[in-house]
Order: C-alpha cells, then structure tokens, then sequence
C-alpha cells in the first residue's frame, strides 16, 4: 500500500484491515497539520473515526465493500 493510493481514496467508505489482524469500516480521512479542524490529530496521519494510523499499518485496503470483512 502507498500513500498515494490512500490519498486516492480520502473522503470516500473504505474497510482497512491492519497488519496486527484488526480492521475497521469507515471514511477514510487524513490530517494534513495538527490544528483543531482535525480535532487535534497527528500531521500526515490517516483516520477512520477515532481511529489514527500511517500507511506503514495497512496490510489490506477495499474501497466500499463492507461485505469482504
């Protein structure tokens, strides 16, 4: 996975599944700069709800399929 394929898909339903086995359904967003419009996330950091992580964490990636869970 490269950053440039998740920055493809910011903004629209995804299922991640995690290289430590978890995974999550959501839209994807990213924090382009730690400030309060992103309620205070890490710069460069990917999210799903409540959910932070970098491209190095991603093991699987599937746009609105909520179903290949």
């Amino acid at each position: 996975m490269t950053k440039a394929k998740l920055m493809e898909l910011v903004g629209k339903k995804v299922y991640v599944r995690f290289k430590d086995g978890t995974s999550i359904y959501g839209t994807l967003r990213y924090a382009d700069e730690f400030s309060a419009k992103h309620d205070w996330r890490k710069p460069n950091y990917f999210y799903i709800d409540n959910l932070s992580f970098k491209v190095s964490h991603v093991r699987r990636l599937v746009e609105n399929s909520e179903d290949n869970k």
